[in-house]
């Protein structure tokens, strides 16, 4: 019986499993080898790549790491896009969070309409914005800076932020905010120790999907950062693109310098990630 038990567990895969596991490695192989490709081409020099793009490197040139820090001022760039960024999650995060809990929570004429509106922003194309913000930055004197940008920022991701953090607010009991109010506690400080410490998940998807859109936005800082020495990321690769050639092993590297932190983060959250999307839909 024990040999019958043991041959149980032994079943050969049938062919559907099989073609299952070839289309993962597939899709794993289709997603994973720009990565590759990436790294194997910052390690070339630039004659190199121009006669083998595709195969290995002879020899490993980390000094294209180091010139893309020099060269670039990647490391500028990081800081300045890590400035637009914090800025932008602050202001996104404080009044999509606010405007989703007052329509889950409060009842006023109007609610619904104003659901519909905010949801319509998501349906707006954003090009077709670029010249009324610009208009509207310059007259308030924010146009070329980071809080500007930051707004904009703010502005794009609020629909899809209020949408989310809503569909949160709404699963959470209510019982416990009437036992917070029955200890005199404000709605403000509901908000902030009742209910965000249960919708931790969405509330970090949020985040994530946010971070990454500022993160590599190149149309809107191009168009509303004036200053050379405030462009984020994005504009400093244009540093990369000379008018005879493209220097392609340092933009690899400072791509790759600027992806595997990315990658790494996205790692250690996915479980988290994929939860506060799949929660907020279902719910």
């Amino acid at each position: 019986m024990f040999d019958a038990q043991r041959s149980g567990l032994r079943r050969p895969l049938n062919f559907g499993t099989v073609l299952a596991y070839i289309a993962l490695g597939a899709a794993v192989v289709q997603a994973m080898w720009p990565v590759v490709w990436l790294v194997m081409g910052s390690l070339k020099s630039r004659q190199e790549f121009y006669i083998n793009p595709w195969g290995a490197p002879r020899a490993w040139l980390f000094k294209n790491y180091a010139d893309a820090f020099a060269v670039a001022q990647i490391g500028d760039y990081i800081v300045n896009s890590v400035i637009v960024v914090a800025m932008g999650l602050a202001i996104l995060l404080a009044t999509a969070s606010t405007t989703a809990y007052a329509l889950a929570r409060f009842s006023f004429r109007g609610r619904d309409a104003v659901s519909v509106l905010i949801l319509a922003t998501m349906m707006v194309p954003p090009d077709i914005l670029t010249i009324p913000l610009f208009v509207v930055l310059r007259s308030l004197g924010l146009l070329g800076g980071y809080f500007g940008l930051a707004c904009i920022y703010a502005v794009g991701g609020f629909g899809m932020a209020v949408f989310l953090l809503r569909s949160y607010f709404v699963a959470v009991p209510v019982e416990l905010e009437e036992a917070a109010i029955l200890e005199g506690v404000g709605p403000l400080t509901i908000l902030l120790e009742v209910i965000l410490p249960l919708t931790m998940p969405g509330f970090l998807a949020v985040t994530i999907i946010q971070a990454m859109g500022m993160w590599n936005d190149l149309y809107l800082a191009f168009v509303f950062l004036r200053d050379p020495a405030s462009a984020t990321v994005p504009l400093g690769l244009l540093n990369f693109f000379h008018r005879e050639a493209i220097d392609w092993p340092r933009l690899l590297a400072a791509l790759t310098i600027l992806t595997l932190p990315v990658l790494v983060f996205y790692s250690l959250f996915q479980r988290k990630f994929v939860e506060g999307l799949t929660s907020g839909a279902v719910k």
